[in-house]
């Protein structure tokens, strides 16, 4: 996956495979929104999915008119908060007021459409954490010196091991400065070389990862989430189950399993009413140099 914060996309290729088992297609609400600790609550974008013979257009299936708010609750599901959002633009909403996202609290996103439909779903957003141990200026691209961070562990509702993503935020992005893999990627396909600027790694789990005597974490940077040479943001994602489970489900269906497909499972969304995404991360960022080899 290359980007983390841009999954309409994967919405509009993947309709799903599960939408079209049916003799007839549906039509389904499509929702997109993130949140992220320590952070001001985002926009929440609405539209529709398309018949697979048709181009998906963000602005051709975008939802005006709905009734979006973000709600934080209490441990036992009651509402403690309320945030309004108000139509920026269609099928673009954002918050009235400026609300900082708390760690360790349970959200709910809820949507009710002109039609009176209702779209729902809820996110725990993990706990705050931090590196410890400071990164060397800079690193040799595939070098025997590793990016290696240390952090704090990051708390969740369960007692699950915790989920992480890096994000690489390129600093130098002229293309001249492409890694290897990614420059073949431009030459091969004609991408956009502004589609790497922000690249994100796949899951990584913490049970991977060195277990300090302390209790903080060693985590290794994999090389192929670099897509630039020069000055990068390496940013620590922890994820929530949403993310976790859109993501993990969706690298299955877009080829990453030896699975037969048959025996693929459907895209999990964890949204009543409708499909997308509504997820949530704990961040910490730091920045080093990647040098040539």
């Amino acid at each position: 996956m290359k980007k983390l914060i841009a999954i309409t996309t994967v919405f509009a290729i993947l309709s799903g495979c599960e939408l079209y088992e049916q003799d007839e297609y549906q039509e389904y609400y499509v929702v997109e929104s993130y949140l992220i600790a320590n952070g001001n609550l985002q926009q929440v974008r609405l539209s529709t999915t398309n018949p697979i013979d048709e181009t998906y257009q963000f602005e051709d299936n975008a939802i005006s008119g709905a009734t979006v708010e973000i709600q934080r609750l209490n441990p036992d599901s009651s509402v403690a908060e309320e945030y309004s959002y108000q139509q920026q633009q269609p099928g673009i909403y954002t918050p009235v007021n400026n609300i900082t996202v708390k760690a360790t609290q349970l959200y709910r996103l809820q949507v009710t459409t002109q039609n009176g439909d209702e779209i729902s779903a809820t996110t725990y957003v993990p706990g705050n954490f931090e590196t410890i141990n400071e990164l060397e200026p800079g690193y040799v691209y595939q070098g025997q010196q590793q990016v290696e961070l240390t952090t704090t562990p990051s708390s969740y509702i369960t007692d699950r091991q915790t989920y992480f993503i890096f994000t690489i935020n390129a600093l130098d992005t002229n293309p001249n400065n492409l890694t290897p893999f990614y420059a073949d990627q431009v030459d091969d396909d004609e991408t956009d070389v502004e589609e790497y600027y922000v690249n994100s790694s796949g899951i990584v789990n913490e049970g991977n990862f060195e277990q300090n005597p302390d209790g903080t974490i060693t985590l290794r940077l994999p090389w192929l989430a670099v897509a630039f040479y020069g000055s990068n943001n390496i940013i620590v994602n922890a994820i929530d189950d949403n993310l976790y489970d859109f993501l993990r489900s969706h690298d299955t269906q877009s080829g990453g399993t030896t699975l037969s497909p048959g025996e693929i499972q459907n895209i999990r969304y964890n949204v009543n009413g409708g499909i997308g995404i509504f997820g949530s991360m704990a961040s910490d960022t730091n920045g080093t140099f990647i040098a040539r080899p």
